[in-house]
């Protein structure tokens, strides 16, 4: 199968790293078209302009196979998708703030078209289209790819005169609640708990690194889910601080990310910047649970049963026919 991603940006640098998870770790072929560059300084497969818009609208027209586009789908010149996606052979992965955004829209667009939504395990964007695939944490970080040892990891908490720091890396949308966590830490300040706060806006995603690794801490959202800068501060060590709902829990039981609203904030930072010891051990097993849960090949392999299944819906709805995926894999193993 030859998968075309398209995506408006490369949203966490998520489109370019499922492109290169495809191509490495399974039988298929993917290339990645991206509409705009950003300032997080991702990798490109391409990146539209004038002088690739041949190539790109030749991709869509006559090499791929599968189409998975990032957030809505768009035309550029050269291609009408209008004519080329269907229900069977194509997909579309939504990233928070758009579908937040835009659910009532994107709601009616998926039932006029039936074509299938993966929109991940947070309900602030699941809950907006109910009949999506909802079951796959696809968080790909460059560390998802990389041997433990090769992982840089946060070890200045073991130091315990050092103040506290805590990093923000994210998109601020409202519902994050960042003015929150900004208005707890100045309060602790005042109080003269050894506390840092470092907001990392606007920089490339190698200097965004760099600088968490001088943290101890995640604020990801009191919105609901870790989120791709979540996921990557559990692999450096970080302790993660969230808002998660029983539906993710019901998923991911067993996840590392202390749990916090606008009224028990304050309370677990203090704890964290008393105890730094628990706040080692935790950020440990942050790091242990990142690295079983979210490697590329787990992740990779999961997409391709799911596109199996996109493909193929109407035949697994009439029941008793198992996976071409699994099917192809034992034949393979006979050989």
């Amino acid at each position: 199968m030859k998968i075309l991603i398209i995506s408006d940006f490369n949203i966490g640098g998520q489109p370019t790293m499922l492109m290169r998870a495809i191509n490495k770790y399974t039988e298929h072929e993917a290339r990645c078209i991206i509409a705009y560059d950003d300032s997080f300084v991702y990798d490109y497969d391409i990146l539209l302009n004038k002088d690739n818009l041949a190539e790109a609208a030749a991709l869509a027209n006559d090499w791929a196979d599968f189409y998975h586009f990032g957030s809505y789908v768009f035309n550029f010149p050269g291609v009408d998708f209008n004519k080329l996606v269907r229900k069977d052979n194509s997909c579309i992965k939504y990233y928070g703030s758009y579908l937040r955004d835009n659910g009532e829209r994107c709601r009616e667009y998926h039932k006029q078209t039936g074509i299938a939504a993966i929109t991940g395990t947070d309900w602030t964007i699941t809950g907006l289209l109910p009949n999506s695939y909802y079951h796959l944490s696809s968080y790909f970080t460059k560390f998802g790819d990389m041997a433990e040892k090769d992982i840089p990891i946060c070890d200045e908490y073991l130091i315990d005169e050092m103040p506290l720091r805590i990093a923000i890396s994210s998109a601020g949308h409202p519902n994050k609640g960042y003015q929150v966590l900004v208005d707890v830490i100045n309060q602790l300040r005042r109080e003269n708990y050894g506390i840092e706060l470092d907001i990392i806006t606007g920089v490339s995603n190698y200097e965004c690194l760099a600088r968490k690794q001088k943290c101890h801490v995640t604020f990801s959202s009191l919105g609901g889910g870790w989120g791709i800068s979540g996921i990557e501060s559990m692999y450096l060590g970080h302790v993660v601080l969230t808002n998660l709902d029983s539906f993710i829990l019901s998923l991911h039981h067993d996840q590392p990310a202390l749990l916090v609203d606008k009224d028990t904030l304050r309370d677990v930072i203090v704890n964290l910047a008393l105890t730094r010891g628990a706040t080692q051990r935790l950020g440990k097993y942050s790091r242990e649970w990142a690295l079983k849960t979210f490697s590329w090949e787990a992740i990779v392999e999961k997409y391709m049963y799911l596109l199996d299944h996109i493909r193929f819906q109407s035949e697994y709805l009439k029941g008793g026919t198992m996976s071409h995926l699994v099917k192809n894999k034992r034949e393979d193993d006979n050989e």
